[in-house]
């Protein structure tokens, strides 16, 4: 297999991935249209790796132009035949099917164009297809039309202008549609008309126009000719057709068809997404983001109430500063993780006990006594204060979060992107609560539990209907803030707890710990055991050691400042559950640009090097790089 076919698989590849990520966005008519240009660039693309059989079918040119330009007489003057296309100098339009020239053994290999709306004749040039196309300003939109398939096909382009119709706006958008997807020769016709003196000012203004619209033209790829003077070598116009029938039907090597249809395809790869389509795309993905971020927004300033009061902010420091110990002990590492893991452990083992023991041999005046005093430990080391910061929660901030959700709904009704991903949660669905989240604030859910089994059995009074809904909305709002605290007491952590901790914390044990293995295996080998007391000593002396790193740990993790503000803190709530179908809906959105911008980048280099490989003088010019991307459609 060629390294060309390869080449066109892993672009075909990257292609189809592009088309089934568009699909997935079935509402959006820009992703739409980009899959069926691509679908139509990949059947273009399959042609195109049959090897040899592509090789073969001749170059396509195709003359473009608008009524009245002299396009059948220069494409009879070219050929030498002026019989060939008809002309009128009264009838318009009068070429209304499209005049193919073409030598007999290539004409096989033109299977591809409509044959219904050809006029075949046979020239003696072979290895090049010369096309007289309808004009693309006819009354008849059945001729633009048939224009349109044939420049479609076209490897190269011939735009013909004249003097008096320079400035033909319906051609001029004509060729803004095709200009960044085909190489270009641009003809000025019926230069006899023009006096001699104005030629160069007539030639100048046309190829100012032509730069106007995003190429990059010299005199390699710009004619001036008169069809009808050249054929009687009036006015000494005849060489200047020889220099455009030379360029036309020019010797070009198989290497350079090839390179020139690869970047055809290329062209119409990302034509796909180019002009309103991307534009489209980008634009909505501004507006879902812009709402997204009001949204998110409006979010953390209903948490960022309920968490700005004194008492609040401080149960927040108690907290973070618990948790900031839970993530310590990956910090500090080596002998010194094991007393900063207990630590963090045995906080609440006590509570935890008592708890287990009224749930299994119910509860007593003793055992409720004992509960009440591991529970005041472990509020003050920060559990329990996650009550006290729901208390600012109710069902007043759990109706604003419905009604963020409401809107965040609503925008997407309004772009017509509501159901675009097949459906949105629920507006009180929770983000899922990591392990390590759910493990450092279990106490406070035991506690809940228990309360509510101790009013189940009478032991406590019963909660009001009304308490109740405010409990259920605490729970919600405690899910959402386990996350956010978890993230400011890692980061909090991170910035206390660093090498310093772990070499000072873990050089002491380490020498104790090496003394005693020196001393036991020294004994061992001598054959002479230690005794028993050496063991506690060395035990006693290895636990002594690990007091100095644990009190620099929580000297560090312990002292006031650089604790997160509750504007900090909200900020950690990342994707809240109530702009999530907008996240969804964006997200898609942003992997297909993504998708886009990669495989435009590997198509600009590629259609770089195939630039550089062809001459403009035989293959035509082509749009400059910094225009190609502001095409109409």
């Amino acid at each position: 297999m060629s390294a060309q076919r390869l080449f066109s698989q892993r672009i075909t590849t990257r292609i189809e991935d592009l088309i089934q990520e568009a699909r997935r966005l079935d509402r959006l008519a820009a992703a739409q249209a980009m899959a069926l240009r691509l679908e139509r660039a990949l059947r273009v693309l399959d042609e195109g790796a049959n090897g040899d059989a592509a090789l073969d079918r001749p170059v396509v040119i195709v003359l473009l132009g608008g009524t009245g330009v002299g396009k059948s007489e220069l494409f009879n003057a070219l050929l030498d035949n002026p019989g060939l296309s008809p002309v009128s100098a009264t009838i318009r339009p009068q070429t209304t099917h499209a005049h193919v020239a073409v030598a007999p053994a290539d004409r096989q290999h033109l299977a591809f164009l409509d044959e219904t709306d050809l006029v075949t004749t046979d020239h003696r040039l072979a290895g090049t297809a010369l096309i007289d196309a309808p004009d693309v300003d006819s009354t008849e939109s059945v001729h633009l039309e048939r224009t349109r398939r044939l420049v479609e096909r076209a490897d190269i382009v011939v735009y013909v202008g004249s003097p008096d119709k320079r400035a033909n706006f319906s051609v001029q958008e004509e060729i803004r549609r095709w200009a960044a997807r085909k190489r270009w020769f641009f003809v000025l016709n019926k230069l006899d008309q023009i006096p001699e003196p104005d030629r160069e000012a007539v030639c100048a203004d046309f190829l100012g126009r032509v730069r106007e619209l995003g190429f990059a033209v010299d005199q390699g790829g710009f004619f001036a000719v008169s069809a009808v003077a050249a054929q009687t070598r009036d006015n000494g116009l005849g060489d200047r057709l020889e220099r455009l029938r030379a360029a036309l039907f020019a010797h070009r090597a198989r290497e350079q068809v090839q390179a020139v249809r690869t970047e055809d395809i290329f062209n119409q790869i990302r034509h796909a997404f180019s002009g309103s389509v991307r534009h489209d795309l980008e634009s909505l993905h501004r507006t879902l983001s812009a709402h997204e971020q009001e949204l998110d927004g409006r979010v953390r300033g209903v948490f960022l109430k309920a968490l700005s009061t004194p008492r609040s902010q401080d149960m927040l420091r108690r907290i973070i500063r618990e948790q900031a110990w839970q993530s310590a002990p990956g910090r500090v590492g080596g002998f010194l993780a094991l007393p900063v893991w207990m630590r963090g452990r045995l906080a609440f083992s006590g509570l935890a006990y008592q708890l287990a023991r009224m749930s299994t041999g119910g509860p007593s005046f003793t055992r409720m006594l004992r509960a009440g005093w591991h529970a005041a430990k472990a509020a003050w080391q920060g559990i329990l204060p996650m009550r006290i910061i729901l208390q600012g929660f109710s069902a007043a901030e759990e109706r604003d979060l419905a009604a963020i959700a409401q809107d965040a709904q609503r925008t997407l009704e309004d772009l017509g992107l509501d159901r675009l991903d097949g459906g949105t949660p629920s507006p009180t669905a929770t983000l899922p609560v990591q392990a390590e989240v759910e493990q450092a604030l279990w106490t406070a859910k035991l506690i809940g539990q228990i309360l509510t089994a101790l009013r189940t059995q009478g032991l406590l009074p019963r909660a009001s209907e009304h308490a109740e809904q405010d409990q259920r909305t605490r729970e919600l709002f405690q899910e959402r803030l386990e996350q956010a605290l978890l993230d400011s007491a890692g980061q909090l952590a991170a910035q206390r707890v660093n090498l310093i901790h772990t070499l000072a914390g873990n050089l002491l044990p380490l020498l104790v710990f090496g003394h005693a293995t020196v001393r036991l295996v020294s004994g061992w080998l001598a054959g002479d055991w230690l005794p028993f007391d050496f063991y506690l000593t060395a035990v006693a002396v290895f636990l002594i050691s690990l007091v100095p790193g644990y009190l620099l740990v929580a000297a560090s993790l312990s002292r006031p400042g650089n604790l997160p503000a509750p504007d900090q803190l909200v900020q950690s709530l990342l994707s809240p559950a109530e702009t999530e179908p907008l996240r969804r809906v964006r997200q898609g959105v942003e992997g297909l640009l993504s998708r886009v911008r990669d495989l435009e980048d590997a198509l600009r280099v590629s259609s770089q090097v195939l630039h550089q490989e062809l001459d403009p003088s035989r293959f035509g010019a082509v749009l400059q790089e910094a225009r190609s991307d502001k095409e109409p459609q």
